[in-house]
C-alpha cells in the first residue's frame, strides 16, 4: 500500500511539474490561452522595427506593437541572453517568429531549443510580467533590468 501510494505521488508530482513547466515554457508565446506577450511576425521591407518608440513616465522607450514596455538585462552580453528558467518567467523574452529577419539596430538572439529573441543594439529585450497594460513601466531598475531606450 505504501509503495503504491509513493508511486502514485511521484507520478502525480511529475504530471503537475510537467504542466507547470509547460506553462512556463509557453509564457511569452502567442496561443489561445496567453495573448499577453505575442510572437512578432516576420518583418517586411516596410516594417522598420519589431517595436516602436513610446513616451512613458520613464521617458521615451521601446514598446511592442501593443504598447507594452521592453527591457534589457544588465547581466546579458551582446548577442546572448542570460535570463533563463525562473528569470524568463518573470521577464518573458520578446520572441521573434520563425523566419524573422534582423533589420537595422534590431537583431535576433538564439535561445534554448532554437527559439529566437529580439535584441536592440545586440542586447536581448524582455517584457516584465507585472506590467499589466500598455504604457505601464514598473520593471525599470528591478533585478538588473532597465527600460530599452
Amino acid at each position: 500500500m505504501l509503495k503504491t501510494f509513493a508511486s502514485t505521488t511521484i507520478v502525480l508530482s511529475a504530471l503537475a511539474f510537467s504542466a507547470v513547466t509547460a506553462e512556463a515554457a509557453s509564457y511569452g508565446m502567442l496561443s489561445s490561452h496567453t495573448k499577453k506577450y505575442p510572437v512578432v511576425a516576420t518583418m517586411s521591407p516596410t516594417m522598420a522595427a519589431p517595436a516602436k518608440r513610446f513616451h512613458t513616465s520613464k521617458g521615451t522607450i521601446w514598446v511592442d506593437d501593443r504598447g507594452y514596455a521592453l527591457y534589457t538585462y544588465g547581466k546579458d552580453t551582446v548577442g546572448a541572453s542570460n535570463c533563463m528558467g525562473g528569470c524568463a518567467v518573470a521577464w518573458p523574452p520578446f520572441r521573434a517568429a520563425l523566419g524573422a529577419q534582423a533589420s537595422g539596430r534590431w537583431s535576433l538572439v538564439s535561445r534554448f531549443m532554437g527559439t529566437k529573441q529580439w535584441a536592440y543594439d545586440g542586447h536581448p529585450v524582455y517584457f516584465w510580467f507585472k506590467d499589466t497594460k500598455p504604457g505601464v513601466v514598473t520593471g525599470d531598475n528591478v533585478d538588473g533590468f532597465h527600460v530599452a531606450r
